[in-house]
């Protein structure tokens, strides 16, 4: 019974501790992947994402997003925060909302969504450059 108790004593440890302790979390850089949108208006496209985090500060962090589309680039504000270790992060700009996962300390998971009358949804992987 004790090594049954100890066992699942260190899965709750293993399971519930952040991969990346808080004080080594840094986000700033650049951070570029492809990326994939579905909306319903524009239907499919594909292109390339760069992310950009020029600060941070405790919880929060400001950059831009940069969108390649055929029709050209855009580039857009955002700004967000995130809890202790950066289990959950979360971003803003003017019309929707992002959803980040952080994979390791150079990959970047994000989901973004805006809602309205021309709802759209994007997800990409990205990957910190050098």
């Amino acid at each position: 019974m004790k090594a049954v108790l100890c066992a699942a004593t260190a899965l709750i440890v293993v399971t519930t501790t952040p991969v990346l302790g808080a004080e080594s979390v840094s986000l700033v850089g650049t951070w570029v992947g492809n990326r994939q949108r579905i909306a319903k208006d524009e239907g499919k496209r594909e292109g390339l994402a760069t992310l950009v985090i020029t600060e941070q500060q405790n919880g929060t962090f400001a950059g831009r997003l940069k969108r390649s589309n055929p029709t050209g680039d855009e580039e857009e504000p955002l700004w967000g925060a995130y809890t202790p270790g950066a289990r959950l992060i979360m971003g803003s700009d003017e019309e929707g909302t992002y959803i980040f996962g952080l994979i390791d300390r150079n990959t970047l998971d994000y989901c973004y969504s805006e809602t309205g009358s021309k709802p759209r949804s994007v997800c990409a992987r990205l990957v910190r450059q050098p």
